[in-house]
């Protein structure tokens, strides 16, 4: 078969493209495998840095952008989309389609807000209409004082009208593009026609607007079909242009879309989630079949998008065992709460001081390893001071022969991520799976982490591992476990057993028992 697998986050070579090429690799056995860029791929540097051997793989670089990604699979026999948050259709004979974690669909939550939004929707509601962002948009993030969605340079909107009535439709792009940019020129369509061209200007002075309104006519189609904006951009990538840690491929900032230029409009623009507008997964339909990444992503698949799926963890590299050492390892990178998915180094920190001050420990060190982007500088900073003193060493940006050998030296892993956060409201700040936590028992470190979410998969309480809830237990845990050598031992020999159940050649045996049963063979 001529085989297609997508990722637009190839040059972050994080556990998700590991995940993807992973899958290029098993498949190139057989197959004719080529994997769709955005941009140039250096396909050795990335076996090096995913630990993967892609010999056997070509590249495909194709435009940035939904459409083009669609269009592209269209000369496969087989796609497979292994990209984060991706919403494009397969057009290719068979599809495959991964999830490292669903997005939301737009709902009204619980509670007090809740029950004031189905109050106040009617009195606000268009009827028959809606708007909806749509695929080629980034999670939404605050700017300044505004929240905001940057395309990948290819943004769809979709927009519910009833038939025959027309309308205008208003989108609100930032200029908050960065000094030093040209400015951004940026086609509208409507259907595939195109209705507006501009050049989006950075904002050079606080006295000039920093939200540019445009608007653009529709007309409902018949039988409720929704009509498509697309916005079509230049693109930059601002560890690039700016030197900063952010490698995606942005296009413009839209910071609101409303249809109608009536008050309810408005209304809808400042409070969007008023708009009840349909929330829409067709996309995952066009696949044979749909696959997470643990059982703690299926949950939430079933849970938001009402479907099941298949689950395939993701490929492991097993990491040599050496002689063990009085060292307690971290590994990921440096993000700060702020920004999402943080590691939660600062309390792993604070643990150590508790450690540290029980005196029970003397000579156990622990060895803290990630990468940090300069957005991330400043938390960073605080693990550093909040270190200062304690048997801690940090090691960022450490080379892959520096992480093996801590890998091979280490007696106990921590993990944490996912202290403190709702699990109800944001679980996607909880380790979805946990390839380090599995990388570290393949070398024979025993695992201490957090009961919940993927940790929860990997590690069986008391046999391969310790499970803690609240940090207290981390230190108590760990006490017990770095004191007891027979014990320590005992799990450290069943975590390496439990680590090959998630190794690549288990790995690549589930995938291709799932592409059988997709083409039939």
């Amino acid at each position: 078969m001529k085989v297609a697998v997508y990722d637009e986050w190839w040059a972050t070579a994080g556990g998700g493209e590991k995940f993807a090429a992973g899958i290029a690799q098993v498949l190139a056995d057989d197959h004719d495998v080529e994997l769709l860029t955005h941009e140039p791929v250096d396909l050795e540097d990335l076996s090096q840095r995913l630990q993967l051997d892609l010999s056997g793989v070509a590249a495909r670089e194709i435009a940035v952008g939904q459409a083009a990604v669609e269009a592209a699979s269209a000369g496969y026999d087989f796609f497979v989309n292994a990209s984060y948050m991706s919403r494009a259709h397969n057009r290719a004979k068979h599809g495959l389609y991964v999830v490292h974690f669903p997005n939301p669909p737009v709902g009204d939550g619980t509670g007090w807000k809740a029950v004031a939004k189905r109050a106040l929707r009617p009195l606000v509601a268009m009827p028959g209409v809606g708007v909806q962002v749509g695929a080629g948009f980034y999670p939404p993030e605050q700017i300044g004082r505004y929240r905001a969605q940057w395309t990948n340079g290819d943004g769809e909107v979709v927009v519910w009208v009833p038939e025959g009535e027309e309308l205008e439709v208003t989108l609100r792009f930032g200029r908050f593009l960065g000094r030093g940019l040209d400015p951004v020129p940026v086609t509208i369509h409507v259907d595939g026609t195109r209705m507006v061209s501009l050049a989006l200007r950075p904002r050079t002075s606080r006295l000039e607007p920093a939200v540019i309104p445009v608007s653009v006519p529709i007309r409902g189609k018949s039988g409720g079909e929704p009509v498509h904006i697309r916005i079509i951009s230049a693109t930059h990538v601002p560890a690039e242009a700016f030197g900063t840690g952010d490698t995606r491929r942005l296009g413009v900032p839209v910071t609101g879309v409303h249809a109608g230029p009536s008050l309810k409009a408005i209304a809808r623009l400042r409070y969007p989630s008023l708009a009840a507008s349909p929330a829409d997964f067709g996309f995952v339909k066009s696949y044979d079949r749909v696959v997470s990444n643990s059982e703690y992503t299926r949950s939430w698949v079933r849970r938001w998008w009402e479907i099941d799926t298949d689950v395939l963890y993701p490929p492991v590299t097993m990491q040599p065992r050496g002689d063990k050492q009085n060292i307690i390892l971290n590994v990921g990178r440096f993000f700060s709460p702020d920004r999402g998915h943080c590691k939660k180094q600062l309390d792993l920190v604070r643990a150590m001081r508790a450690i540290a001050w029980r005196g029970r420990l003397p000579g156990w060190t622990l060895h803290l390893v990630g990468g940090c982007a300069p957005a991330d500088q400043e938390y960073l900073d605080k693990v550093r001071k909040e270190a200062q003193g304690l048997p801690v060493e940090i090691h960022v940006d450490a080379s892959g022969a520096e992480l093996r050998d801590l890998y091979s030296r280490a007696s106990i892993y921590w993990h944490a991520t996912g202290l403190g956060e709702d699990p109800e409201t944001q679980p996607d700040r909880f380790e979805h799976f946990g390839i380090t936590t599995v990388e570290a028992m393949s070398a024979g470190a025993v695992p201490v982490v957090i009961f919940a979410a993927g940790q929860a998969e990997i590690v069986e309480h008391g046999v391969n591992g310790l499970l803690w809830e609240p940090l207290v237990q981390l230190v108590c845990f760990t006490e017990d476990l770095a004191l007891d050598d027979e014990r320590r031992e005992r799990m450290s020999a069943a975590a390496q057993v439990r680590a090959r159940d998630f190794g690549f050649e288990a790995f690549g045996e589930r995938l291709l028992a799932i592409v059988s049963e997709i083409v039939g063979t």
